[in-house]
């Protein structure tokens, strides 16, 4: 019980800067859906978490344009280049396009942002971690929250849990007909926890 308790000290502090700058930033939201998800990402960015490019995957036009939608008297200025190696990654990943293809097709266009959210999940999918963790959010449950709100329809599918990225690329492979699993059912399968186990 005391490792616990020190590892949800630790957790509370080293959460601190990540909460003082969300607040920062909520403070100069403009009131819509995605304004605390955009902060929550410029945070982790901002603190050096996640594999995302400064631009978030929206290049620099979307990116200063969707920054100056949920936040518009903040001046954010952008690195004068990105980091090659991140560059080098997104230029290489062959399913980056049918990655923002499912994601958008299943975007709620009532929802501002929704198809910025698009390409800032599929360029979070180039990364090693699990989702929420390549893009530098505080926790599963806002990548959950992320997901229901902007593609609604997808996520709906997602009714076992099954870890995001996994989840979207099984979708991909669906699409093209492709079978990836060869056990009978997810519950017969040696790989069960690797799917659906937690994330932390």
């Amino acid at each position: 019980m005391a490792d616990l308790s020190v590892q949800t000290s630790i957790r509370s502090r080293s959460d601190a800067p990540r909460a003082a700058m969300v607040a920062h930033l909520m403070s100069r939201a403009s009131g819509l859906a995605n304004d605390a998800t955009l902060a929550s990402l410029l945070a982790g960015w901002t603190l050096g978490r996640g594999c995302l490019p400064a631009d978030l995957g929206l290049g620099r036009e979307g990116f200063t344009q969707c920054v100056g939608e949920h936040f518009p008297d903040l001046a954010w200025r952008l690195p004068e280049r990105d980091d090659p190696a991140i560059e080098a990654a997104r230029e290489r990943a062959l399913e980056m396009g049918d990655l923002i293809r499912l994601l958008q097709d299943h975007a709620d266009l009532e929802v501002a942002g929704a198809l910025d959210m698009a390409l800032i999940v599929a360029s979070g999918c180039l990364g090693s971690d699990h989702l929420w963790q390549d893009l530098g959010l505080a926790s599963r449950g806002e990548l959950g929250e992320l997901m229901r709100r902007n593609f609604p329809t997808l996520a709906a599918r997602n009714d076992r849990d099954m870890k995001w990225k996994k989840f979207l690329y099984r979708q991909l492979c669906e699409l093209e007909g492709l079978v990836i699993c060869r056990a009978p059912s997810c519950e017969a399968c040696s790989e069960f926890d690797d799917c659906f186990g937690p994330e932390q």
